[in-house]
């Protein structure tokens, strides 16, 4: 059998959505730039404004979104 690593879940994080050349980006509270991925590369539709995400973290600046929502 093969040996897999679980991916390190990120708590969900509150930041706004930025748009860069390669895709969505969240801004957090501490300035940090995160990547977003999404399932089948599907952004959401209107993807805009203050936002909680919750995913994996899949690189040392990119997320695997599971959830997100709008900020309230």
């Amino acid at each position: 059998t093969m040996n897999r690593r679980q991916r390190p879940s990120a708590s969900p994080i509150a930041g706004t959505i930025e748009h860069g050349p390669r895709g969505p980006i969240l801004l957090d509270g501490n300035g940090v730039r995160w990547r977003l991925g999404f399932t089948a590369g599907q952004v959401p539709e209107g993807l805009a404004g203050r936002v909680n995400v919750r995913g994996r973290i899949v690189e040392v600046d990119r997320i695997e979104v599971d959830y997100l929502e709008g900020a309230t």
